[in-house]
């Protein structure tokens, strides 16, 4: 690359670097406008009310509806090998998940549904409606049971075993049996019930919104961001979806999951052994500064909201005689993303990962990351190993493109002098220049074949790398945690984040087109010079992991450039036609 070229690659990443501190500003204004206009509406609905008369009334008042008072909460922390349940009476289910072998953040371990007021299991016959009802709690040796009956003398029984045995999935695996029982003298019909995943929120405060979400067996993943308002629709309150057959759901962040898968049935209402799921709901909530901040999250750098999304599972409607009952079994897991723990469970569970659309690269390269790191014992090393890797089985191809494209260089002067000649005919111009490629036999299209091979891999690293929680918490060189942007500081007053290896990336992007032959067509040049900003833009806020990718990619290719820059220079000659055949 000239001098030109780049200086106008350095102003191209100056502008999208702008670009990116004025989107964050604007961002960060939205959200404290949407803060405030709520605060005053509050105010002012307060206020309204203070000033309301008090009017006599000129009869006897009707007498209210009795109400439940409120009950006290009591909680209960029940702990297996990797994980402390607490268990709550009000709702009847899992408060929170503590997961002893997984950090938040640095010294702080991960729990799940931290932010969330529905417990893990709490059932309800309305989504996210009556999750906080009271039962009655008794905890046992490896069990803890809920007991309740409503005013149609309804009986839930719920009864939750941990974990006992070891193994892929078990150890984050809690059974939950629902017991339905009439207590009354006629028939009761139960027009379906909602069993809650609880919540899902950001691990970090960098975690994207559109890593945090709901998902049921046969959909597509709900995130953070689909609740929004956009050109075609308004913001949307909640999610819905009535559909039968589905056999589990989940709400997840970037590497933790909740899910919901149902069971077998005992019951003589001629209902299905193997039932499943009718309907999926899910919502999102804000996390407030203090609710994130007092439980030890870091806010440094906060220039946007936070959301958690809440979901739950929609059961099929039963009817009940007088005296019968109704048991249901479900497996709730608790637990991290990790592709090879869900891959074993029996109703496709990992597919809470939505890898995208080169799912299968991207489960190709977390098998083989996992492989390396069993033999190296370092990520990053894996990382590095397994590029290098890639890139020794493309040579042969990026040699045979680099050799082409030195013969495109060769007929630069005649591709110039062709389009002077027809600068006023462009589609003679077209036609003799296709007819040059194919007297001297060199492809145009050959210089960009290792590129376009090599972007499904890119992709299935960008989809993999973003969700592999193995990487969690992983270290190289300065970076604390592959699993997330390398930020070294954060510029005063702005909260801009000062992440370096993607800016390493690009540097070493720079090196490499600067060694690589030019090709003689300047339409792509022109879009090789911005390859280094859409790469940049895909790496600044991501993580760190895949910087480090590209940046070894690229390191070998220069390496690559050089170790083949002594061979024998291309002849440019016509190609020779065969004669035909009689």
């Amino acid at each position: 690359m000239d001098r030109k070229g780049i200086v106008a690659v350095s102003l191209a990443i100056a502008v999208l670097l702008g670009w990116m501190y004025w989107n964050n500003q604007e961002m960060a204004r939205a959200a404290a406008q949407q803060a405030r206009a709520k605060a005053a509406q509050v105010e002012a609905t307060a206020q309204a009310k203070a000033a309301e008369p008090v009017v006599a009334a000129a009869t006897p008042a009707t007498p209210a509806t009795p109400t439940e008072p409120a009950a006290e909460e009591k909680r209960e922390a029940v702990t297996t090998s990797l994980v402390e349940y607490t268990f709550s009476n009000l709702g009847g289910g899992i408060a929170t998940a503590l997961l002893k072998t997984h950090e938040a953040e640095r010294g702080r371990r991960m729990r799940l549904n931290e932010f969330g007021s529905i417990p893990i299991g709490a059932v309800t016959e309305a989504a996210g409606e009556g999750t906080r009802a009271p039962f009655a709690m008794k905890v046992e040796d490896g069990s803890v049971t809920f007991e309740r009956t409503d005013a149609r003398q309804l009986q839930l029984v719920k009864k939750f075993t941990l974990p006992k045995a070891t193994g892929p999935t078990e150890d984050f695996l809690v059974t939950m049996e629902l017991t339905f029982t009439n207590r009354g003298a006629q028939p009761l019909t139960v027009p379906g019930y909602f069993v809650h995943t609880g919540s899902a929120a950001p691990a970090h405060q960098s975690d994207q919104a559109s890593y945090t979400g709901f998902k049921h067996a046969n959909g597509k993943f709900i995130d953070a961001t689909y609740f929004d308002s956009g050109m075609f629709h308004a913001a949307r309150p909640v999610f819905t979806a009535a559909q039968a057959g589905l056999e589990w759901a989940g709400v997840a962040d970037q590497y933790f999951t909740t899910l919901v898968t149902p069971q077998v049935t005992k019951n003589d209402l001629g209902l299905p052994q193997q039932p499943r799921g009718a309907a999926a709901w899910a919502q999102r909530f804000v996390i407030e500064d203090a609710a994130w901040t007092g439980t030890g999250h870091s806010a440094e750098g906060n220039t946007r909201p936070r959301y958690a999304v809440d979901g739950a599972l929609g059961m099929p409607a039963l009817t009940l005689e007088a005296g019968k009952s109704f048991t249901q079994s479900f497996r709730i897991y608790t637990g991290p993303r990790e592709y090879d723990r869900l891959r074993r469970m029996d109703e496709g569970q990992a597919d809470i990962l939505d890898f995208g659309t080169f799912s299968i690269v991207s489960k190709t390269l977390l098998n083989s990351l996992n492989w390396l790191h069993g033999k190296l014992g370092s990520y990053a090393l894996a990382i590095i190993v397994l590029t290098l890797t890639m890139k020794c089985l493309l040579w042969p191809l990026q040699n045979k493109s680099t050799q082409s494209m030195k013969r495109m260089q060769l007929l630069g002067p005649k591709q110039t002098e062709i389009r002077e000649k027809y600068k006023d005919d462009p589609t003679r111009m077209n036609t003799e220049v296709m007819k040059l490629y194919k007297d001297y036999g060199v492809n145009p299209m050959s210089g960009c074949l290792p590129m376009l091979i090599q972007m499904p891999i890119f992709f299935g690293f960008f989809g993999m790398l973003g969700k592999a929680v193995e990487l969690r918490n992983s270290t190289f060189l300065w970076v604390h945690d592959l699993s997330q942007p390398d930020t070294i500081y954060h510029l005063p007053s702005v909260g801009w984040p000062v992440n370096v290896f993607p800016l390493v990336m690009s540097v070493t992007m720079l090196w490499q087109m600067s060694l690589s032959p030019k090709s003689g067509d300047p339409t792509q040049q022109k879009m090789m010079m911005f390859m280094p900003v859409i790469f940049i833009a895909f790496c600044y806020n991501y993580a760190s992991a895949l910087a480090l990718y590209l940046t070894v990619q690229n390191l070998f290719s220069v390496a690559q450039l050089y170790l083949t820059r002594n061979q024998a220079a291309p002849t440019l000659q016509k190609v020779t036609a065969s004669p035909k055949r009689k």
